[in-house]
């Protein structure tokens, strides 16, 4: 991955602000000829690291923003800021691209780096809230297997009376040792500041802790109790919009 001088970092993230002041009122990207050669001034060196910086961020941004628009749209009303972040990255992004194949490689990689900034921050928000959900989902499952457990050794003793939940209980088991170890993944993304990587992760530790909730209910009703209660939770695990009546409500 493309790394950035120290300096040149810090001249990035600080260099964001004065630009959007120089910028005016013209809408980013569109500034006339004579406006974005002054917001463009720098040594050819500086011209090159900062064309380095959007390319290299370029997907990874994206792939953010992709991200960031799928999980505000299933759980964007618990986390308040992120449907202005999210239309704020998208127009920043927008524009970096425009200065970019304007060839005003130092506006583009300012602006490049302030949205990955932005991304980052809204999704370490998001990141906490699904660590949050994802706990209690464990904790449940954890327990449901518990109890199975016990109660298979108070049958086993019973005369007449023999288990037939040893399948389920070690396919649960192993389940849950999935589960536990995405979410010690999931937290490993975290520490090092990767929350679009953390998010993937949690997704598939929360999707094995809601197979166990549905899979130790027993009718069909019971099941689809579960399977609706985290309709969307199981929606966004899959990487998508939960949508129509089935998103209200949930």
């Amino acid at each position: 991955m493309f790394k950035m001088p120290l300096s040149l970092l810090f001249v990035c993230l600080v260099g964001s602000a004065v630009f959007a002041q120089e910028s005016g009122n013209a809408e980013k990207g569109k500034e006339t000829v004579e406006e974005l050669d002054k917001l463009d001034k720098g040594s050819s060196l500086e011209r090159r690291q900062y064309r380095n910086l959007t390319e290299s961020y370029k997907d990874r941004v994206s792939h953010g923003i992709k991200l960031l628009t799928i999980v505000t749209a299933n759980f964007g009303d618990e986390i308040p800021e992120a449907k202005q972040t999210l239309e704020k990255v998208k127009k920043e992004y927008q524009a970096s691209l425009r200065y970019y194949y304007r060839r005003a490689f130092i506006a583009s990689g300012k602006t490049m780096a302030g949205v990955d900034k932005e991304l980052n921050t809204v999704l370490e928000k998001f990141a906490k809230n699904y660590d949050a959900k994802l706990q209690l989902i464990l904790s449940e499952s954890a327990d449901l297997i518990t109890n199975a457990e016990q109660n298979q050794l108070v049958e086993s003793t019973q005369e007449g009376k023999s288990s037939g939940s040893f399948r389920e209980i070690s396919e649960a088991t192993q389940k849950l040792r999935i589960a536990y170890s995405q979410l010690g993944l999931a937290t490993d993304m975290v520490q090092a500041n990767r929350f679009y990587d953390a998010i993937v992760h949690y997704r598939i530790a929360k999707d094995y802790g809601i197979r166990i909730l549905i899979d130790f209910k027993d009718s069909e009703a019971d099941k689809k109790a579960v399977s609706d209660k985290y309709a969307k939770d199981l929606s966004d695990n899959r990487n998508q919009i939960l949508e129509g009546k089935e998103a209200q409500g949930k």
